[in-house]
C-alpha cells in the first residue's frame, strides 16, 4: 500500500528533476551578466572560472565563446527604446564601437543560429562597412533593400543583434561600459 505513494513521489521529484535542469540550461543564464544598455554580455562565459549553469548551456554546442583575452560578445534582443526586435520592423544601429582590434555585427535568429536569407549576408566587419564622415557605422537592418550598408532580415519573426568586439581592452570591464560607448538601436518604423 506505501509502494504506490512512494513511487509517485519518486516519479514526481525525476520528473520535476528534469525539467528544471532543462530549463536551467535552456536561455543564458541571469546571473554573471552585463547589461549595457540594449546590449547584454556574459563577459566570464569564456574565462576559466565559467560558473556551472554557462558551462552547461554551452554544452549544448549552439555557441562557441570567446576566451577572456579573444574579446568579448555582446547580445541584442531589444532596440534602445525597450522593444523586442521584430523582422517586420526596420532599424538603424548607428554609433560608435568601444575600443577594439576588429569588430563584427551580425544577424541570427533568438536561438543565435544562422537565419536562412535569399542573399547571403548575415554580418558586417569593421573592415566592409562605408563609414560617415565621423567615423562612426551606420547600418541599416531591413527585409528589402536600403541604401548604404544594409543586413537583410527575415520575412517576419524575432531576431537578435551580435556584436562580437575581438582582441579589446574592455572584456575583463563590461560592466563598467556606458550605453553611450555602444551602437545604438533605433526602431524606423514598422509595416
Amino acid at each position: 500500500m506505501r509502494v504506490l505513494p512512494l513511487a509517485y513521489v519518486i516519479a514526481l521529484g525525476a520528473g520535476l528533476g528534469l525539467v528544471s535542469a532543462r530549463y536551467a540550461v535552456a536561455e543564458r543564464p541571469w546571473f554573471g551578466r552585463a547589461q549595457v544598455g540594449a546590449w547584454t554580455s556574459w563577459p566570464n562565459s569564456g574565462a576559466r572560472d565559467i560558473d556551472p549553469y554557462m558551462r552547461a548551456y554551452l554544452a549544448r554546442g549552439v555557441h562557441l565563446p570567446l576566451g577572456a583575452g579573444e574579446g568579448l560578445e555582446l547580445i541584442a534582443k531589444e532596440d534602445d527604446a525597450g522593444q523586442g526586435l521584430d523582422a517586420r520592423c526596420r532599424y538603424l544601429v548607428s554609433g560608435a564601437t568601444p575600443p577594439a582590434r576588429g569588430w563584427s555585427l551580425g544577424v541570427t535568429d533568438p536561438s543565435g543560429r544562422s537565419l536562412q536569407l535569399p542573399i547571403e549576408r548575415e554580418s558586417f566587419t569593421d573592415a566592409e562597412i562605408v563609414r560617415g564622415e565621423r567615423g562612426g557605422m551606420r547600418i541599416a537592418l531591413a527585409t528589402t533593400p536600403e541604401t548604404g550598408n544594409w543586413l537583410p532580415l527575415p520575412a517576419g519573426g524575432r531576431f537578435q543583434l551580435r556584436l562580437r568586439l575581438y582582441d579589446t581592452p574592455i572584456s575583463s570591464h563590461a560592466g563598467e561600459l556606458r550605453p553611450d560607448a555602444l551602437p545604438r538601436i533605433t526602431r524606423t518604423d514598422c509595416r
